[in-house]
């Protein structure tokens, strides 16, 4: 499966062209049904996106801390050296592990512009699956972290910092999707991750190759969560664009 290109590089002002010429035909469209109500939702809403944009934030600083402590940390910078050097050879499985993110499997409009010209509530629902693809893998790596004895401080805090963050997003997007569009399908899909069984594995070698896969896709993953937040408030609430 081809993987998403990096985040795509356009110029300050052809971004903002486009982004404006987007929102005017949005606001003249419609407006979301809990803006139109007597009580409104506009606060609430620009607190939930404030608060997911700066969780997306802490979220990104600490995938990274994450990535950089298992290759360092003598905890696993042993293993992850040995799949560095297969992956250098090509190894079938490190290289599969090294390229390719389950999360891919949800679809997200991480090419060209498709995060411009995606319909507002599917975009949501996407987000919400790209987000939620992270639940499982992280919740079982705190878990299986937390069983093993030499595990250092450093990094089992991390792991719990970033499931923790995952989480609230994927909430605070739950609550954003039902109260702007409340009559939209919420239909939920989270691919699995095909490295579980390798985590839960009584094997070393086979967890750290999940741990690998799993810090590599995560480091790239919440580059595009903080990515798609900003652009997700700018194209709902007209603001920070």
């Amino acid at each position: 499966m081809e993987l998403p290109l990096r985040q795509p590089h356009f110029s300050g002002a052809l971004l903002l062209l486009l982004l404006s010429n987007l929102l005017l035909w949005e606001k003249a469209s419609s407006v979301p049904a809990c803006m139109a109500e007597k009580s409104g939702c506009w606060n609430p809403l620009m607190e939930t996106f404030d608060s997911a944009i700066r969780k997306a934030e802490t979220l990104r600083t600490l995938a990274n801390q994450f990535y950089v402590e298992l290759y360092h940390n003598q905890f696993s910078s042993g293993k992850f050296a040995t799949l560095t050097s297969k992956l250098v050879r090509r190894d079938e499985i490190v290289f599969r592990a090294a390229s390719y993110c389950h999360s891919t499997l949800t679809n997200p409009p991480n090419k060209g512009i498709q995060y411009i010209t995606i319909e507002i509530p599917e975009y949501l629902k996407t987000l919400i699956n790209y987000v939620g693809a992270w639940i499982s893998p992280l919740f079982h790596l705190v878990i299986e972290l937390s069983a093993m004895k030499d595990v250092p401080e450093t990094i089992l805090s991390k792991a719990k910092e970033i499931e923790e963050n995952n989480r609230e997003i994927l909430h605070d997007l739950r609550w954003i999707i039902t109260e702007v569009y409340p009559t939209s399908k919420k239909k939920e899909n989270f691919p699995s991750w095909e490295l579980l069984s390798f985590l839960k594995s009584n094997s070393r070698n086979s967890k750290f190759l999940a741990m690998f896969n799993l810090s590599h896709c995560l480091e790239y993953d919440t580059q595009f969560f903080l990515f798609h937040l900003r652009i997700l408030k700018c194209r709902i609430t007209g603001k920070d664009c």
